[in-house]
């Protein structure tokens, strides 16, 4: 039988290419064989008991910009490096990792290596032979792509962390055939070299869900996501929104020194829906009285609906539930004020 390979495509300015079709001799190479017994995954990393980090799986990281992507996967490859780190602790060995970075300067790729190595008690000049770093800035998606496997195959890495799925897509964002393209590239090199691979992923500006077409087709092929965020106060929260294999990881937490040390920190409290409604409504009221005493019922619907920028039902509906919830009161005269309680 002849080998099944689909042809290299051509680019417009007569390149190849990379083919990422696997060699098949036949169709039998893939047979599950129940006569046989398939290890299960080896985990890398655990925290609060739950293991993840599993090696033949791509990772996603995501998160809104510069809200914390980076200084996780930094958390991650320190914790791989020492054998624990702000509460995560390592479960196996590994000999290489690499980290790619497609978007800064040298110089600062530099910094970010070096305070990886300093985490992990190595001198600011010294080299780690476990953390291969490369800067691709100057390269085009292209050329990083073919670079990144060409790394991968020759340090045969545990790990591999891409910051910024943006940095190797070839069209734009919203490009669904591209988005399948880099997911199947990801999930071949995963599978083919044996390696874990970790990339950092941008989310929309109003909601959780990955940016653009690219990035909900990688967050597709994975199996686990990573999100996370930084409150006002400067405390980074990640937990997994999926894992494939067992219930997520929720409320990593970690805090940043003057020298820009990560410590950790306790999760905040979790509340409740109605909780979190009392706590929002309270704040829209206090906000809303904030210059007056008191106000006449028409002025206080004419207060929320100016403030929150609803119609006149919205805000009648919200004014009876902040009575209910005694957190206005009508006086004696007939107005309403806010109660001692807010």
């Amino acid at each position: 039988m002849s080998e099944f390979k689909t042809p290299p495509l051509l680019e417009s300015n007569g390149n190849y290419l990379l083919d990422s079709t696997p060699e098949i001799i036949s169709w039998k190479d893939r047979i599950i064989d129940l006569t046989k017994v398939y290890p299960e995954p080896i985990f890398l990393l655990e925290f609060n008991d739950v293991k993840f980090f599993s090696i033949g799986d791509v990772i996603v990281v995501k998160g809104k910009p510069k809200k914390g992507k980076s200084h996780l996967m930094i958390a991650f490859i320190v914790a791989l490096l020492s054998g624990e780190y702000i509460g995560m602790m390592r479960l196996n060995k590994i000999t290489k990792m690499l980290y790619v970075d497609c978007e800064m300067h040298e110089n600062y790729t530099a910094l970010l290596n070096r305070k990886i190595l300093r985490a992990v008690g190595v001198g600011p000049m010294q080299n780690s032979n476990e953390l291969i770093v490369l800067n691709l800035k100057a390269d085009t998606p292209t050329e990083r792509e073919s670079i990144i496997e060409c790394a991968i195959q020759d340090l045969k890495p545990d790990i591999v962390f891409i910051d910024g799925v943006k940095d190797i897509t070839r069209t734009e964002p919203n490009d669904q055939a591209e988005g399948k393209r880099i997911g199947e590239e990801l999930k071949l090199w995963s599978a083919k070299y044996n390696c874990m691979i970790a990339i950092a992923i941008h989310e929309n500006k109003n909601d959780f869900n990955a940016r653009g077409a690219v990035g909900a087709a990688v967050e597709e092929i994975c199996s686990e996501v990573w999100r996370i965020d930084r409150d006002s106060e400067g405390l980074f929260i990640a937990s997994q929104t999926l894992f494939r294999y067992h219930s997520p990881v929720e409320n990593l937490c970690f805090t940043m020194d003057e020298q820009g040390n990560m410590q950790i920190a306790e999760a905040p409290v979790k509340l409740s829906n109605e909780e979190n409604k009392l706590q929002s409504m309270k704040f829209i009221f206090s906000e809303i009285f904030t210059n007056h005493k008191q106000l006449t019922y028409k002025g206080l619907v004419a207060e929320f609906m100016r403030i929150k920028d609803v119609k006149n039902t919205a805000a009648f509906n919200n004014i009876k539930w902040a009575i209910e919830n005694n957190i206005i009161v009508k006086n004696l005269v007939g107005d309403y004020e806010l109660t001692n309680i807010v």
